[in-house]
């Protein structure tokens, strides 16, 4: 099963890498285009611009006969809708699916957000769980400023830092969700932590994995 990954930034390719892992029946191909996270935080959102961008990358997936499509980067998540327009593949949002599964659990939750232009995605990704899980879903979202930029200058300690205060900094939360890919190497901080605290890597790629079953062009039994 070929899984198609689309990057707009580096730090989002090793923790797909490592969710990966526990799906042997897939393999991963990453397709990067940092220019889409660049123009996302000069325009403070996704411009027609950047969308044409990503669906040139979904054409690359489409000529390497990808089976599916997994958004790493949360800013294009209010648009996959129309992303899913442009291809037959079926399209997951990383972020969608740990935030859906987090509403299923909990009612109260802390999201952190660790790349500015992400802070409206996820709150859209937040309205979504509302009317499609449960409408008391109660997130409070913080931003670990610098977080990102620490990661991009391979300062992995400092962003592990910043998301681990971001974190810390929620009161009376039944759960954490570190809302980006980028953020699940902090997870060593996390260990001893009083409360869950959910990422989505593995998540969005078992999401995946079920549509494309769904799809029903992979013989994919006794995979999961």
């Amino acid at each position: 099963m070929k899984i198609a990954v689309m990057n707009a930034t580096k730090v989002s390719i090793a923790p797909v890498d490592l969710a990966a892992k526990q799906f042997p029946e897939v393999q991963v191909f990453h397709f990067m285009d940092e220019g889409m996270s660049w123009l996302g935080k000069q325009e403070g959102g996704i411009s027609d611009q950047n969308i044409n961008r990503m669906v040139r990358l979904i054409r690359s997936a489409e000529e390497l006969e990808a089976d599916g499509i997994l958004l790493s980067c949360t800013i294009f998540s209010p648009y996959i809708d129309r992303l899913q327009e442009c291809t037959k593949l079926p399209v997951v949002a990383a972020d969608i699916g740990v935030f859906e599964k987090a509403a299923q659990q909990y009612r109260k939750i802390g999201a952190v957000v660790s790349f500015a232009p992400t802070l409206e995605s996820v709150a859209w990704v937040v309205d979504r769980c509302r009317q499609r899980v449960r409408s008391d879903f109660d997130v409070e979202i913080h931003f670990a400023e610098g977080a990102m930029e620490a990661a991009a200058a391979g300062d992995e300690a400092k962003h592990n830092q910043l998301v681990y205060e971001a974190a810390a900094s929620f009161r009376d939360k039944e759960a954490i969700v570190l809302s980006q890919m980028s953020q699940v190497r902090a997870l060593s901080l996390f260990e001893d932590y009083p409360i869950p605290v959910m990422t989505s890597p593995s998540v969005s790629l078992g999401m995946l994995i079920e549509k494309i079953k769904q799809n029903g062009n992979i013989d994919t039994s006794g995979a999961l």
